[in-house]
């Protein structure tokens, strides 16, 4: 079934005209006529299926969604993974976007690291979103990973570095509760400064070990943050217990 974005104020209506490049997208890359069937989302969890109702003749192309019955989405993952991460420049930093988007990441947070190697600007987290829909379309998310804002109230922190040898299993069969969430720390190529080790402790951060082997930063971050999803249930059916526990 083909899915498509729709903001949020258009969702709740019965009826969505879509203009421009979307437009054009539903035309003439997915080939859709009217009566054609397909899902929209409105990119915090809530799915409708929908129907083509009208395709405008001329320059305009507008295309008219009638908009049906609430449907049930994909779950998301129990444990929400916040994934804090120095981008890499780039395509790469698009190809991270993407790929935690297909995972199940439910937020993406740029950090600001002292050896950071690109800042994210609004025209490039702007990008990043536009990626982050294509993603959620293509990959069955209901859900679209925001960007940026705090962390989620009392996530248990964790962080990568390489100087460990703590694996994510064995920090979270440690605790002495179940995660609600999850914020993931994952550093620049250079690494993290002693000082921003240290504030990490201070803050109570669960150092975490991603192997033997250096990873590039986009490479870290899918690793650690599907590492966590299984360990938590996110990528496993919704009557498996999560990994940690077994």
């Amino acid at each position: 079934m083909r899915r498509l974005y729709v903001e949020p104020a258009e969702f709740a209506t019965d009826e969505v005209r879509i203009t421009g490049p979307r437009a054009r997208r539903l035309r003439e890359v997915l080939r859709m006529r009217v009566g054609a069937e397909l899902t929209v989302f409105d990119g915090s969890g809530l799915e409708r299926a929908a129907s083509v109702s009208a395709i405008r003749a001329g320059a305009s192309g507008e295309v008219t969604l009638a908009l049906g019955e609430q449907l049930t989405p994909a779950p998301e993952p129990p444990v929400p993974i916040t994934l804090c991460c120095a981008f890499p420049r780039g395509s790469r930093g698009d190809w991270l976007v993407e790929k935690a988007t297909e995972i199940g990441v439910a937020q993406l947070v740029p950090l600001e690291a002292d050896r950071s190697v690109m800042h994210a600007g609004e025209g490039r987290i702007a990008r990043w979103q536009r990626i982050a829909v294509e993603a959620a379309e293509q990959c069955g998310r209901a859900l679209i990973p925001r960007f940026g804002g705090e962390l989620p109230i009392g996530a248990t922190l964790m962080v990568a570095d390489p100087d460990t040898t703590a694996t994510a299993r064995t920090l979270l069969a440690a605790l002495s509760y179940a995660p609600s969430a999850i914020a993931l720390h994952i550093g620049p190529e250079g690494g993290w400064t002693p000082e921003e080790l240290a504030a990490f402790d201070a803050a109570g951060a669960l150092r975490c070990s991603l192997g033997p082997r250096l990873m590039r930063v986009e490479t870290a971050a899918i690793v650690a943050a599907a590492q966590l999803l299984e360990l938590t249930g996110g990528l496993s059916p919704a009557d498996v217990s999560p990994a940690w526990l077994a």
